[in-house]
């Protein structure tokens, strides 16, 4: 009968096995338990039979189950064992994965905190020539993009210059633009005019301008009936940082790319074109 049962679930089993396997257990363990979720509570010899691990394994094998908190075991003459519930194991699995990872991410983080104490020791001291700067780094519009936003933001000193069609990213920069404004930096945003937008683009642009106010007099706002390039700009006379964007209408949005400069150069001439757009290209609201 049992011979029966075992065969009538041979490929749950196999799968049980399979996941055991995955979340953690070497091929004995997860075989020795997978058999034992099926006939229940039962000896080390008819598991080993059942299971198919070697009768000169299954004893330690059962025993580090037990340790992991998989099975339970009834003591007598002959030990019992019997497994926990599913969801039980599953549970215990996980954490068991999960310490284990964290013992990982700490020696990882010691390993990261040596590494970085001895590489400044070096860094670059045998470099032969004169170092340069990359002219561009390209990242993909989105989340990227996004977040690279932010932390350009965060390290701006004097002044951040933004362009934007309706700047409807404002909800997810917000936060680090009150930063920038406790910290005493100054901020410029320039708009398409209203009435060159979709309706869809105006309502985003409106729920923006409403998010400026509140951001206090500290940030001055115009608007322009052009802006080929879209971005930000931040401290073009002391050697800043700028991402910036074209628009492309036939190409889908999460194809687009944008790019990262801290060249003093090319920050630099970014700056005068936002300066030169703001002084004869746009308008206050």
């Amino acid at each position: 009968m049992l011979r029966e049962s075992t065969i009538a679930f041979e490929k749950d089993i196999n799968q049980i096995k399979t996941i055991l396997s995955r979340m953690g257990l070497n091929e004995y363990q997860a075989s020795a338990l997978a058999a034992l979720i099926l006939i229940g509570e039962t000896k080390p010899t008819t598991l080993s039979k059942t299971s198919g691990v070697p009768s000169a394994r299954i004893y330690g094998i059962l025993e580090a189950l037990a340790k992991m908190g998989l099975v339970t075991v009834r003591p007598g003459r002959p030990v019992l064992y019997r497994p926990r519930p599913p969801e039980d194991i599953a549970s215990s699995l996980i954490s068991l994965n999960m310490n284990e990872l964290e013992e990982k991410l700490k020696i990882l983080e010691d390993y990261a905190k040596d590494f970085k104490e001895i590489g400044e020791k070096v860094y670059l001291k045998g470099e032969i020539g004169v170092p340069t700067i990359p002219l561009l780094r390209i990242v993909r519009v989105g989340e990227v993009s996004l977040e690279e936003t932010k932390k350009i933001y965060d390290t701006a000193k004097e002044e951040i210059l933004i362009l934007s069609k309706a700047m409807d990213y404002l909800p997810d920069v917000y936060e680090n633009l009150k930063k920038a404004i406790t910290k005493g930096v100054s901020i410029k945003i320039m708009l398409v005019k209203s009435n060159l937008l979709n309706p869809e683009d105006r309502k985003k642009q409106a729920d923006t301008l409403e998010m400026v106010k509140e951001l206090r007099s500290e940030v001055e706002l115009r608007f322009s009936e052009e802006i080929p390039i879209r971005g930000c700009i931040i401290d073009p006379g002391k050697g800043g940082n700028a991402l910036f964007l074209v628009e492309d209408p036939g190409v889908p949005f999460f194809l687009r790319e944008a790019a990262i400069t801290s060249h003093s150069s090319v920050v630099r001439g970014l700056g005068l074109m936002f300066s030169l757009m703001w002084d004869y290209k746009s308008k206050k609201f």
